[in-house]
């Protein structure tokens, strides 16, 4: 009997230490809570009904006699409360979920504490009317996507402490201006700043070392740029459509560009590339319209496909002697082109590499030995209008090749 009440006993004692340590969900002064009876804290949790207007949060509640510490706000806890216009954090909160702000399209304002170290992934997503915000420098981590589309947001100082800018962080963010990167930063993640169309300068930190695809993709107001002698390659689309880019700095530290780095940057007048780069990937400067002057680097071996097509005011090309290959479409549609030189190592050229370059009238090979050519590597009228400069004594070669002998003038010089 003595054991059978002692098990009893200890079954209600545990049920009650369980309701005790239990959970509870509650709502107080407007703003909704999960309770930890155990620990004595708060977390804010989403609202039945949409939270809305000015919200402070304390720093601390009192149920039943009990005060409890607010020390954090849930994941999606104010997410899609389109009504909500300010938020007050209080300094006993250290920590915020996930899309904790995502959607909530009338706000305004929020004011964080110096307790907060991590800005989660989507934290203000889609927060359109928020035109700025001031990142305590206690934060030391951000997720993806931060502020992506706040297309009100003007300007941001990104803390110290954070050493990696992720992924999307103000993609679509439309009216940003100015960007204060620090300079403990090392990397930029992909799309962080794509779309970004009134952002016209951001001065990049000496330590970044990468500049991650699509970086400053559709930057249309962005004018100049500089990578940092830290940068050793340029990514795909790094800076593709940024078609108010007038000026590119390039350090000689760049070995490589890669796919479309700069296609469809359409006020670049002129590029200087260091002789350090030893490969361009295809397109990478692709209808950069009004491009007048490019140097290629005498460590390069290939040009690659489609690489200057579309540029239409380029009117001279110089291929260095370390080139063997043009790829296809390589000057496609260069229509503005007038000259190129052709070095001694060039082996082939390939389908498309002169297509549409109507204006084309002089080829100067330095080589006594015809590259290989398709029918359609050069445009129909470029073979009966264009002078074609042969080395001395190199004539023949041309003229018994069944592709160069339908150029109606070749010339030994």
């Amino acid at each position: 009997m003595n054991k059978k009440l002692s098990a009893i006993l200890a079954l209600l004692t545990f049920c009650c230490v369980s309701t005790f340590a239990a959970d509870v969900k509650i709502i107080i002064d407007g703003i909704n809570y999960q309770l930890n009876a155990k620990k004595q804290t708060a977390i804010v949790i989403k609202n039945p009904q949409p939270y809305q207007g000015d919200i402070v949060i304390p720093e601390k509640v009192t149920h039943d006699t009990v005060a409890y510490y607010v020390e954090e706000i849930g994941p999606a806890a104010f997410q899609k409360c389109t009504a909500l216009t300010s938020v007050v954090v209080p300094k006993s909160i250290g920590k915020l979920g996930a899309a904790v702000f995502a959607g909530c399209t009338s706000l305004r304002k929020v004011e964080l504490p110096k307790s907060i170290d991590e800005l989660p992934t989507m934290t203000f997503t889609d927060c359109t009317s928020l035109t700025e915000i001031n990142l305590p420098n206690s934060i030391r981590k951000m997720g993806t996507a931060v502020f992506k589309g706040c297309s009100s947001l003007v300007s941001v100082v990104i803390p110290n402490s954070i050493t990696t800018l992720p992924r999307n962080t103000f993609e679509g963010c439309s009216n940003l201006q100015l960007v204060t990167l620090p300079q403990s930063m090392g990397a930029i993640g992909s799309e962080s700043f794509l779309n970004c169309t009134s952002l016209q300068s951001i001065i990049i930190p000496t330590g970044v070392r990468n500049i991650d695809d699509e970086a400053f993709k559709g930057c249309t107001s962005l004018s100049v740029f500089s990578f940092p002698s830290s940068v050793s390659k340029i990514e795909n689309s790094v800076l593709e459509g940024c078609s108010s880019l007038t000026d590119v700095h390039l350090p000689n530290s760049v070995s490589e560009i890669s796919s479309d780095a700069f296609r469809s940057c359409s006020s670049l007048d002129s590029l200087f590339l260091p002789n350090s780069i030893v490969k361009i990937a295809s397109g990478a400067f692709r209808d950069c319209s009004n491009l007048r002057y490019a140097n290629l680097p005498n460590g390069l071996t290939t040009v690659a496909s489609d690489l200057f097509k579309g540029c239409s005011n380029l009117a001279e090309i110089i291929v260095p002697n370390s080139v063997k290959s043009i790829g296809a479409g390589a000057f496609e549609s260069c229509t503005n082109l007038a000259s190129v030189t052709l070095p001694t190592a060039i082996k082939e050229i390939g389908s498309n590499a002169f297509d549409k370059c109507t204006n084309l009238k002089r080829l100067k090979l330095m080589g006594a030995a015809p590259p290989k050519i398709s029918g359609n590597s050069f445009t129909k009228p470029t073979y009966r209008e264009a002078v074609v400069n042969v080395p001395k004594g190199a004539l023949g070669n041309f003229q018994i090749n069944k592709q160069w002998c339908k150029f109606l003038d070749i010339i030994e010089k």
